[in-house]
């Protein structure tokens, strides 16, 4: 039987391994801090100052020549004091103005850390795309949560941007 350890190990490595393979097929602006302020709230669990409960966060999208998409999101916390981490991503499409979702996926996890990789719907041609994940972290009763985009994909041909909306 594998270890915790060895699998968990084995996942970030395939993540990493999958994250600059296809990188080279995308085009992304250079990153840009978008974690916002948030003020939502749960019912019923207080909430804290940002960061209490969180040691990292990370996210990415990738899309391939073929329009599929795959969706990343990494949330670290303390060891000691993290207990829960729910993790909402939504895969956003800019239409004019307006970031509009065409999918997403939600995790839970009883531990300090998380990490998914999920694949999405298709992406259409011509369209620039993007990732927002609403992460709650929690110690006990207690949570904090935090917004964070991933960098903005266009996905169209870099010699050919006439149908990308900017």
């Amino acid at each position: 039987m594998l270890s915790k350890k060895y699998v968990r190990n084995t996942m970030l490595m395939l993540v990493l391994m999958f994250t600059f393979a296809f990188s080279m097929n995308v085009h992304a602006e250079e990153p840009v801090d978008n974690n916002d302020y948030s003020n939502e709230v749960v019912p019923g669990y207080e909430k804290t100052s940002r960061w209490s409960y969180t040691s990292n966060v990370y996210a990415a999208l990738t899309l391939d020549t073929d329009g599929s998409s795959t969706t990343y999101c990494d949330v670290t916390g303390y060891q000691n004091l993290t207990t829960k981490i729910i993790v909402y991503t939504y895969l956003q499409r800019l239409d004019g103005n307006t970031w509009i979702n065409v999918d997403s996926v939600s995790h839970t996890a009883y531990s300090w850390h998380a990490e998914y990789a999920d694949s999405m719907t298709t992406v259409a041609w011509g369209h620039d795309y993007r990732t927002r994940n609403s992460i709650y972290v929690y110690s006990g009763d207690s949570y904090e949560n935090i917004v964070l985009y991933s960098n903005i994909h266009h996905y169209h041909s870099t010699s050919d941007n006439s149908n990308c909306v900017n």
